[in-house]
Parts: structure tokens; sequence; C-alpha cells
């Protein structure tokens, strides 16, 4: 047998053996994206998305894209809910740190109570990475990266866009996400610097915390509209602008804003329920999350690890754009 037969024995033998190894095991991570220059080759990286919900179109995208980018890079790719729960959140991440995922990207349910969780899983070797919204002194909790958008400018986005519809002058009320979440107090931060610009556009009652849910908000704008006289209702995520709306009706003639972008929020712009929302991609925060941790894991470095998505106001002049 000449030697040039021999190799080609040798190399069919290899190959029956890898596919009988990949027939008998019991692979569950995403499928590998075809090979490409550059690509990330690490396949077998074991990532967790600890998401704070799965309760609205908002954490929906964020599963989906998550999804989405975990079978492109070719990782395994496990998804949590806390549930709104710190105490969850933690035991989550403790579970993922012993069963040893190569990184935990998370959003956390309590900005403060999540830092020593996190701080030891990265002193445990895990690359951790914050989405959406951040641990407090993120950087100083061991934290990679944070992929996010910019919530202080996200909530002045909208609340420039009320003071414009109510020229500048009008009663308003706000519905907050909880008053723990680093998100809910950045976009209410946003929303106070606009109206100190505006003194004639007056809150009439505080702040009502919904939990950025769609069912309670329209309880607490049910109870408002039989005590105040609205012109604007400013909510923080569409979830909740969607139940102000629900309350109040079609072409109410209060202005109902949201924040998010989400495609319940869509419809309630096109059928009048809301006047507009400023989109935030969720989905775009959570692939970009993931393709920083692949980066970190193969060794790379990151130009920057604040990763922040835009902001867009959307109302019925534009909102076909984005469905």
């Amino acid at each position: 047998m000449n030697k040039k037969k021999f190799l080609a024995m040798l190399l069919t033998a290899a190959m029956a053996l890898a596919v009988l190894a990949g027939c008998g095991s019991k692979e569950t991570t995403a499928p590998a994206a075809p090979a490409e220059s550059g690509a990330s080759e690490a396949a077998a990286y074991k990532i967790a998305l600890i998401q704070q919900h799965q309760t609205n179109a908002f954490q929906i995208a964020v599963t989906e894209a998550a999804e989405a980018k975990a079978a492109e890079l070719g990782v395994e790719l496990t998804i949590l809910s806390a549930d709104q729960d710190a105490a969850t959140q933690i035991t989550q991440i403790e579970q993922c740190v012993s069963e040893g995922f190569d990184a935990i990207l998370f959003e956390p349910v309590d900005p403060d109570g999540l830092r020593d969780a996190a701080k030891a899983a990265s002193d445990a070797g895990v690359v951790v990475i914050n989405i959406v919204s951040s641990c407090t002194d993120w950087e100083d909790a061991g934290i990679s990266a944070v992929s996010c958008g910019n919530n202080v400018k996200a909530g002045e986005n909208e609340m420039q866009h009320v003071a414009d519809l109510l020229g500048g002058k009008g009663n308003v009320a706000i519905l907050t996400g909880p008053a723990a979440s680093s998100d809910a107090l950045d976009r209410l931060e946003g929303y106070e610097n606009i109206l100190a610009n505006y003194p004639d556009m007056v809150q009439v009652v505080a702040p009502a915390d919904c939990q950025w849910d769609t069912a309670k908000a329209q309880a607490t704008v049910e109870s408002w509209l039989s005590a105040y006289d609205l012109d604007a209702i400013v909510c923080e995520n569409d979830g909740m602008a969607v139940g102000a709306g629900n309350a109040a009706g079609a072409n109410s003639g209060i202005v109902i804003t949201g924040l998010d972008g989400t495609p319940d929020g869509y419809e309630a712009i096109k059928d009048g329920r809301m006047a507009g929302t400023v989109a935030q991609d969720g989905g775009a925060m959570a692939a970009n999350g993931l393709e920083a941790a692949v980066t970190l894991l193969d060794g790379g470095s990151l130009e920057s690890n604040v990763l922040i998505t835009d902001s867009v106001w959307i109302d019925a002049s534009n909102v076909a754009d984005y469905e």
C-alpha cells in the first residue's frame, strides 16, 4: 500500500470516529455558526443570562435576541428569571458559579443588593456583565462591562416630547418601575431634569411605583382619573403606558407616553391610547453583552466596557418604520 492511500485511510477512520462520538453525545449548546475568519473557536462556553423578569414585551425581546446571538456565536446559553426577587437572583448567580458557567450576564433586581454576589462570581473567575441596568459601583464589584441604554437621556427624551406636546404647561403624573431599580431611578432623573425647565408643568400627584406592570398601572390611573385633572401621564416603560392608555381610553386627550419601544406600545400608538414612546433596544443590549462576554473569554479586550444603545422618539408619524 502506498503512502497516499495509507494516509487517506487514516483520515477516513478519524472522521468516522468523530461522527460516531458526536452521535453519542447529549450536546445542549446552541448550534455553532459556520467557521469564519476571526470568529470565536470556543463553542463550549457556558453562559447564563439572568433577567429581572420575563413578563413584558421588552423582556421577551431580550430573551429572543440573546437566544439568536448565542446560536450565532455557538455558545451554550441558559436563561433564568429572578421574578423581581433579589434573593432569587443571588441564589441563581451562586448556582451558576457552582455549576461552572464561564460567564454570567444579569439585569440586577437590586443595584446595591447584587454587588456582593457579582463580586464573588468574578473572584471565582467568571466573566460577569450587567445588561439593561447596572449594579451600583459596578466596576468595583468585578463586573467587566455594562450593556445598556442611557436611561437618563432616554427619560429626558421622553419628557421633552411631553413638554413640547403640552406647550410647556399642564398637570403631569408619572408611573415608575421599582424604586430599587437603577434604570427606574435614572429615567426619573431624566424626567426631573426636563421638568426643572418648565415650572408650569406641575406634578399633581406623587409618582406611583407600578413595578413595570400593565394591570397595576391601569388600576392606578383609573383611580387617578376620578381624583385629578391630568394633561399627561408619563410612564417609565411601555407596559405601564399601555395600562394607562387602557384606563383613559383611545384619543382621551391625555398625553400618555412610554419608554422601551415594544410591540404593545406601538399598537397603542396606532390606536390612539398612547402619544408616543422612546425606543430602547433591549435585544441589542443582550446581544452586545453576549458578544462582549465571548470576546473576554477568548482573551480579547473591549474598546469600551460601557456599551450604549441609542434611544429614539416614536409616535404616529413614524411608528410604521419600527414595527
